[in-house]
């Protein structure tokens, strides 16, 4: 079963603020656990003297992604039998990074008093989902993008001509969707298409999930 979860806890204290899971699966009472680990490993990476505390953590198949702000942590978990691509790298935590930032500036009032009082309110912190949802459909775009122009740059390698892949690397940056255009590439050069896609398809399949990139698939 793939896991692909997003929480936003308490620095101090390690209490679970948000929890968002793009694919659906919630467990209340595991989330408050896992929260709680996740906040001790980061601070015990902070205790034995790394002072960011944690930034990336992989055990298996599983990896929890961190992107820590003034008054909370955001982290970015996934679960996936396969590995994940070196250049979905950046999507990833730039997305956690921009959570925590319009977390805590939509919130900045009441994470203050909640450190001041030590008092969490944890009704105040709802209804932050919308935001973290528009957040995904942003980095979506940008992957799409990124996903497009790895083909092209796979059917080069594969000798596909420049000829007819730049044009579309040029389109790609544009914001255009060009995967039906790779279709009017020449027949002649559809195994080294398929060898590329399949290679783009498989080096990052869970981002590609995680955004609903819609992947190509040539026969």
């Amino acid at each position: 079963m793939h896991r692909v979860e997003i929480f936003v806890i308490t620095k101090d204290g390690g209490t679970n603020l948000s929890k968002y899971d793009i694919l659906g699966n919630y467990n209340e009472e595991k989330d408050q656990l896992v929260s709680g680990f996740l906040a001790a490993l980061n601070s015990f990476a902070k205790d034995v003297g790394f002072p960011g505390g944690v930034s990336l953590i992989r055990s298996g198949s599983l990896e929890a992604r961190y992107s820590v702000g003034e008054f909370v942590f955001t982290v970015l978990i996934i679960d996936y039998s396969i590995p994940l691509g070196m250049m979905t790298e950046p999507i990833l935590s730039g997305m956690a990074k921009e959570i925590t930032q319009e977390f805590e500036a939509k919130f900045r009032g009441e994470l203050v008093e909640a450190r001041d009082s030590h008092i969490i309110n944890g009704a105040v912190f709802a209804g932050f989902d919308q935001q973290i949802q528009r957040i995904i459909e942003e980095y979506a775009n940008e992957t799409m993008e990124l996903y497009q122009k790895l083909v092209l740059i796979e059917a080069m390698y594969a000798k596909v001509p420049q000829k007819w892949c730049l044009p579309l690397m040029e389109r790609a940056s544009e914001g255009h969707n060009i995967l039906d255009d790779l279709y009017n590439i020449p027949f002649s050069y559809r195994s080294q298409l398929k060898e590329a896609v399949d290679k783009v398809n498989f080096s990052a399949a869970p981002v590609w999930e995680i955004f609903g990139v819609p992947i190509l698939r040539f026969l």
